[in-house]
């Protein structure tokens, strides 16, 4: 390791670019010894690089380095003289003498600058032809690691795509009409799968158990969520035909002002979702399992509100920066009905980040990938939570 040294002195002309090399490696000068030699307000920041040489060659750029670095010294030290001269003389004619004998030096100053930057040339050129060397095989081997990854990438991609195709053939109509997943739904199963299905799959029995464990997580989520709407339905009749007791004003940060209920949400002893947040069954080295977002939040309270067509529904605050990534903040309220609360609260997507042949992310049904003795007791569990929290609004008919 060397430290790469600019002398750019204010005496020097335009036409002078000197970089001096100095290993910091001789107990007797120091690391800051070219610094120190030369004024450290007449050298730029010392820069680390990496150039290597043998003991001999390290030792022989060093003297080389400290031989320009004293013939320079001298000079200045001259030229200082002569610079301290020409303030020193009230008179015009001795301060014109001074002056023409400081262009004297200054030309003898820079004339010695040059001599000893071309003594001290062919040392920088061996060392920058050194670095130029190191900077050319560090290029090509970041370039090959660059390319690796790429191939790497490439295979992954092709690997991930390969796995997703073999997720829609449960989608594709079969010679009667119907897709295997709707066979699934109906209880059938062909005794014997398509040439194309089984190349496809790889183990069709396999392939065949986890098209039937997402039918039913599938139905497991429709029930879940019918119940959710029938719950929140039959809420809402029941407040309207009650003239809509308890109904408050909700003030927030939007400037709208609405006209509803708090729904403050329990959902404490809730089944473990530990089992939910699997990641899917990709090929290995497609997707990290923390790039796996599993939508699992369950809200602690909305607002069950009725909007001016008389329509129930609901609402959240949601807050916006201005401009976009600014300092200010506008505030509105998010609006759902009554079915988009539901599918929202019965969480069925698993989103992956960085998925390879994908731009930004991708989404997946989680009733697809989930285990469904985990999933239809959570979801289940949730719409009967849910469902409870709306009942407990209903009007006291007794």
């Amino acid at each position: 390791m060397a430290l790469q040294i600019s002398y750019r002195g204010v005496r020097l002309g335009e036409d002078l670019d000197i970089t001096v090399y100095w290993f910091p490696r001789d107990p007797d000068r120091p690391a800051n010894y070219l610094s120190d030699t030369l004024g450290a307000w007449r050298v730029s920041m010392p820069r680390d690089v990496d150039v290597s040489g043998t003991p001999e060659e390290v030792a022989s750029w060093n003297d080389a380095a400290a031989s320009f670095v004293q013939r320079i010294t001298a000079e200045d030290l001259k030229l200082a003289k002569a610079e301290r001269h020409i303030g020193r003389w009230d008179s015009l004619v001795t301060r014109r003498r001074a002056r023409l004998r400081y262009d004297d030096v200054r030309a003898s100053f820079l004339e010695a600058v040059r001599s000893a930057a071309a003594v001290y040339q062919p040392v920088r050129d061996v060392i920058e032809a050194r670095l130029a060397e190191q900077e050319s095989h560090t290029r090509e081997l970041r370039r090959r690691a660059y390319q690796e990854k790429e191939r790497q990438w490439m295979e992954e991609a092709a690997r991930f795509r390969e796995w997703e195709r073999r997720q829609e053939v449960a989608e594709r109509p079969l010679s009667g009409g119907l897709s295997p997943r709707q066979m699934a739904a109906r209880g059938d199963g062909p005794v014997n799968w398509p040439p194309e299905v089984r190349s496809a799959v790889g183990d069709p029995s396999l392939w065949w158990a986890g098209v039937r464990a997402s039918v039913r997580n599938r139905q497991a989520s429709a029930l879940a969520v019918r119940r959710v709407v029938v719950a929140i339905t039959e809420t809402a009749a029941a407040l309207e035909e009650a003239g809509r007791p308890d109904i408050d004003t909700i003030k927030g940060r939007p400037q709208e002002v609405l006209r509803g209920w708090w729904i403050h949400f329990d959902w404490s002893d809730m089944p473990d979702t530990t089992r939910l947040r699997t990641p899917p069954n990709v090929p290995a080295g497609c997707v990290e399992d923390k790039d796996w977002h599993y939508q699992l939040y369950l809200p602690s309270d909305h607002i069950f509100t009725v909007y001016r067509s008389g329509e129930f529904g609901f609402a959240r605050e949601h807050g916006s920066k201005i401009p976009s990534g600014g300092y200010g903040t506008t505030y509105t309220w998010i609006k759902r009905n009554i079915e988009q609360f539901a599918e929202e609260l019965i969480h069925n997507e698993i989103i992956a980040f960085r998925a390879p042949g994908h731009q930004g992310h991708q989404a997946y049904p989680m009733t697809d990938h989930a285990d469904p003795d985990a999933y239809v007791p959570y979801v289940e569990a949730v719409a009967e939570r849910a469902a409870a929290n709306f009942h407990a609004l209903l009007p006291d008919r007794s």
